[in-house]
């Protein structure tokens, strides 16, 4: 007969079943470890600071040597390892910023150790099922497992003035409205990782994302005072954007890629030429009417070449990004 009964087991006592062969890591139908360093250290980091982590599935069984119960780990074996290998002081904890930053196991103070040791995992023990409904649960289990994106941790990870800037500017009902983000896009959050872009580019320019963003969510937890100029010029530049680009929502420029490049655009003409309110709208947006159409032509050259390779190669680093800026602000500033 089948049984589930939910549990809690500290880590000293997995430990020591985990080196008397009654907890077993490796099954045939698990991953070797793959979890990389950080990870390992972030998670002991976790144990240490007394957050929860996710609970983990055994299965229990009767040795048929020993007669002694034994679990088999149907899901949580990463996080063993992890475990396991750092109290075999195989690994520092290199994250996280308390007293054990960059010490081993052995390093800790006892108070440190125990916390450890005495650590409850919570553990749902399985019985009497057969190796088919084994196989079938961790499929079930790690079937639809959606890995968080960059901006889901930034969200989760830090807090602070940038963090409630950016995710004012990413609760704007444009991005739906003018199908920038999709629903699903707007789930995962990317306008508001976008709205982090766009602050940085009016700040400092364009820059690496992945390079800054984590960068200003840390530097400015505690005050960001140039969010009042940066949300007044990002808003002109998207009236401006609305009014001037034909068909808006069907161009290319609401796309986020161009988008960008058009903002930082309109930037350097606004804020060093201070010719955004003197440029001719109509004129403008028969430009970049023109200068559309012109992307989507198979044999491109010079400027508008150019443009295509930026918009479509890593996209999100600065050479890309500086090279669309520049690109349409000639074609605004031409004579």
């Amino acid at each position: 007969m089948s049984k589930r009964s939910p549990t809690t087991k500290d880590i000293g006592l997995l430990f020591q079943l985990f080196k008397e062969n009654q907890l077993v890591l490796t099954t045939e139908f698990q991953r070797n470890s793959v979890w990389p360093r950080a990870a390992k250290a972030y998670l002991i980091d976790t144990i240490l600071n007394d957050k929860p982590i996710p609970i983990l599935f055994f299965q229990r069984v009767t040795s048929a040597q020993s007669t002694r119960s034994q679990y088999m780990v149907i899901d949580g074996q990463q996080r063993l390892r992890a475990i396991f290998e750092y109290l075999d002081r195989r690994f520092a904890v290199t994250e996280g910023e308390g007293p054990w930053k960059n010490k081993k196991f052995d390093a800790l103070a006892p108070e440190q150790q125990q916390r450890i040791l005495n650590y409850d995992l919570i553990v749902e023990e399985l019985s009497g099922y057969s190796e088919k409904d084994i196989r079938d649960m961790f499929l079930r289990m790690n079937r639809y497992v959606v890995k968080l994106s960059p901006q889901e941790m930034r969200h989760a990870k830090y807090h602070g003035r940038f963090k409630e800037f950016v995710d004012r500017l990413g609760a704007w009902k444009m991005w739906r409205e003018h199908k920038i983000f999709s629903d699903a896009q707007i789930c995962r959050m990317k306008p508001t990782e976008f709205a982090a872009e766009l602050t940085v580019l009016l700040i400092e320019g364009p820059q690496d994302k992945k390079a800054v963003l984590d960068l200003y969510y840390g530097q400015y937890r505690d005050k960001f005072e140039a969010g009042s100029s940066v949300q007044k010029r990002l808003e002109e530049y998207l009236d401006w954007i609305r009014d001037v680009v034909p068909n808006f929502k069907k161009s290319r420029f609401r796309k986020p890629v161009d988008l960008y490049g058009l903002i930082g655009a309109l930037d350097v003409v606004s804020v060093h030429s201070k010719r955004l309110r003197a440029l001719d709208k109509v004129m403008l947006a028969d430009r970049l009417a023109t200068f559309e159409r012109q992307t989507l032509e198979k044999d491109v050259s010079g400027d508008i070449a150019k443009y295509v390779v930026a918009a479509s190669r890593q996209t999100d680093n600065i050479k890309p990004r500086t090279a669309r800026i520049e690109v349409l602000v000639l074609l605004m500033t031409r004579v």
